[in-house]
This record gives C-alpha cells, structure tokens and sequence, in this order.
C-alpha cells in the first residue's frame, strides 16, 4: 500500500531535551509498523478478503472422495435349499469400497450471488475500516507529536524569562551595593527568579507526560525522549469547497454504506430459503468384495451415476417467513445507522470547520501580538537596565510577554488541531 503523507506546515520551536532526534514523517512511519490497533484491523482486512472469493458463496461444485476397506475373520453356518451345507470358522473376507462424488448447485433462488456480493461488501467495509483506523492513528500522531513541540516551544519561552530573572537579580544586587536599590527590590528579584524556576520544571513535567502519550500511540517505550523536528514556518490554508467535495471519502461513511449493503444482500440470502433448490449429482462407484467361503466369493463392482435433486420447501413453521422480516429489520436499521452516521460526519464537519476558522483568524492575530510583546518586554528591559522604570513594573511587563506568548503557543496548537479534524474527516491526512 502506497502512502502519500499531507503534513501541513507548523512552526514550532524544538528544544534539546534529547538523545535521537525524529521528525513527524519518522513518527509516522513508526506507528504504521508498531501501532497494535493497525496490525489488528490489517488483519480483519486480510481475513475478510481472504473469505471473498465464489467457493465460500456456494457458486463451485463440492467434490468429495471416500475410500474404506472391511476386513474381517466370520464363522459361517449356512444351509441352501438345494442341501448343501456349509459351516466353517474363521473365514476371512474383505470388503472394499471407494466413491468420487460430485454436487453443484443448479437453482438456489439466487442465494448464491447474494452470497457473493455480501461478501464483496464485507472485503470493502475491512478494508474502509482499516483505513479508518489508519487515519486515526495518524493523527493521533500528529496531535501527540504537536503536544510535545507547544510544551518545548513554551519551556523555551520559560527558560529564557529565567535567564532574564538572573540577570534582574544580578543587577540589582550590584545596585544594592551602590545605593541604588533596596531590600525590597532583592527580595522581590529572589521571589520572580524562584517562580521562574517553578515554571521551568512544571514545563519539563509537563514534557514528559506528553512524551508518554506520544510513545503510546507510537507503541514505544513510555520514558522514551526524542528532539523532535519543527517544521517550516507557515501554514497552508485549507479550501472549504475542496473539502466538501471529499468529505464522503470519510472511510466511516463508506462503512456505513457497505453495512446497508452488506444488510440488502443477507436480506436476499435469506429470502432465498423460501424457493426450490436444485442440485446435479454425480459419482463414481467402486465395490469389492470376496470370501473364502458363503454364498459369494468374489464380487467387484464399477461405474458412474448422475441425477438431479429437488428441494421444495412445503411448510417450515413459518421460520422463513420470520427469518425474513428480521432481515428486513436488519436492512431498516442499517439505513438508519447509515443517515444517523452521515449526519454526525457532517456535524463534526461543520464544527470542525469553524473551530478552524476561528484558529486561523487568531493565528493571525496573536503572530502580531508576539511582535508587539517582543518589543515591548524588550524596551522594558532597557528601562529597567537604565534604571527608568522600577522592578514591579518590570515583572508585569513579562507577564504580559508570558501571557501573549503561551496564547500565542496554544493558538497554533488548537489550528493544527482542527486542520488535522479536517484532513481526517475528509480521508485526506493520508491519501491511498
């Protein structure tokens, strides 16, 4: 199977917390050979294409060839009405016997192509569900892979104010030494350095959950850590009109369809146990015998035979007729599953798509927001180092970079979270 990976652009900082490095084509790649959800539906997929073929729908002849042989020790008494007498013991004869039989179904009421068709569906709808699961597992990888990188990007954000908060406190204490700075202005430094450092190691606990349930979807071991990749800065806008036009690619709204399917020819099978079935019957007949004593020593028998046999269902107490209208049920329900399936898809699509828009219009927004607060966290530190604005105002200036940053962080996670609801929504986060 050919796959075609659409990774969408989405900058996000890596930072170096790890040995190997992997980049999301890797992690892709990793969970289509490890993931046990995938290995478990590829092989349903396997099983029901292995059942599609026309000798398990009835269409083939049975052929069957049996053999035996009866050797056995008698006492024979026999008396015949010419006089003659016969009593012996332990007389040994043997019996052999052997047949090649042949059965084709003539006439069924069309069970037999019904037979075929359903199990064409079911190969269809093993294979929609092993894509399906594909699909999911992909962007669970996508998802789990962009939670780590939004953790990292944000530890780097944190550690960079803990840089700053050092050399804040630094300062200060050099001014203490020359009068320019008191007390309060060392203990408030102490106090933002050691929430700093908090920060920092919140982030890092924070890293290594997401890190467990990204080598969970990838089946690794949890306490494994990688420096993961970013990717190019940018992001590919999506078209809504491409995307309606593919949304019934969804492999779920296939299955259901082949469910209906699937219901509509069982339905037939069964309706066709109501009708006359006709078989052609042939074999090939051998038979030996012989005795050393009795009425027949020696008889060898050979030859073909052919017929046809006729089944009419008369009566069966009305167990068609139920049979039938459960299966009517059966196919009623399925169309009911099938609209009911459609129409979640195309709720989850709807929302799906607004979540989007208004992820990307904040996108936009908040990339001007983090210009804007670089600048201004920036000019504050140069206030401060030029001892024009006090510590205080300093330390809310960085709350508000921190704050700017970590909605900007969020922003591009929650964008790349419905592109990938979209892309699986569609059937286009992998193509096959």
């Amino acid at each position: 199977m050919k796959i075609k990976f659409l990774v969408f652009a989405f900058y996000l900082a890596s930072v170096a917390h790890a040995q190997q490095t992997m980049d999301l084509s890797q992690a892709i790649q990793i969970a289509l050979k490890n993931n046990l959800d995938l290995k478990i539906a590829e092989n349903e997929a396997l099983i029901a294409h292995n059942n599609n073929h026309s000798g398990n729908a009835g269409m083939l002849p049975n052929v069957t060839f049996n053999a035996g042989g009866t050797p056995a020790i008698t006492n024979i008494d026999q008396k015949f009405t010419n006089g003659t007498i016969i009593e012996r013991n332990n007389v040994l004869s043997n019996a052999v016997n052997a047949n090649l039989i042949a059965s084709y179904t003539l006439y069924d009421g069309k069970r037999m192509y019904a037979a075929k068709n359903r199990l064409e569906f079911q190969d269809e709808a093993a294979a929609n569900s092993f894509k399906s699961r594909i699909q999911s597992t992909l962007g669970n990888v996508v998802i789990a892979y962009s939670a780590v990188l939004r953790h990292q990007e944000y530890l780097k954000v944190l550690e960079i104010m803990e840089a700053s908060s050092k050399a804040r406190l630094k300062l200060t204490e050099q001014r203490k030494e020359v009068g320019l700075a008191n007390k309060t202005d060392i203990l408030l430094a102490q106090l933002d350095l050691e929430t700093r450092t908090q920060a920092v190691e919140s982030q890092k606990t924070l890293i290594a959950n997401a890190f467990a349930d990204f080598n969970r979807v990838l089946n690794q071991p949890l306490d494994s850590q990688y420096q993961l990749q970013s990717v190019e800065a940018g992001t590919t806008k999506l078209a809504k009109t491409v995307l309606d036009s593919m949304l019934k690619q969804n492999p779920d709204w296939a299955m259901a369809q082949n469910s209906l399917d699937i219901a509509t020819q069982m339905e037939k099978e069964i309706a066709a146990a109501r009708m006359p079935l006709l078989r052609l019957n042939g074999a090939y007949n051998y038979n030996f015998s012989q005795s050393q004593a009795g009425f027949s020593l020696y008889n060898q028998g050979m030859g073909p035979q052919l017929g046809l046999t006729l089944s009419v269902p008369l009566f069966t107490g009305n167990v068609n007729k139920v049979n039938v209208d459960n299966a009517k049920l059966n196919t009623l329900n399925a169309a009911l599953r099938k609209e009911q399936m459609q129409q979640s898809i195309n709720a989850a699509y709807l929302q799906a798509w607004n979540d989007y828009e208004v992820a990307l219009n904040q996108y936009d927004s908040d990339s001007v927001s983090v210009k804007l607060a670089d600048d201004y966290a920036a000019l504050m530190d140069l206030r401060f180092t030029q001892g024009q604005n006090t510590i205080i105002e300093l330390i809310e200036s960085q709350k508000v970079y921190l704050e700017t940053y970590y909605r900007y962080i969020n922003t591009r996670y929650a964008l790349k979270l419905t592109e990938t609801r979209l892309l699986t929504l569609t059937g286009q986060l992998i193509k096959f």
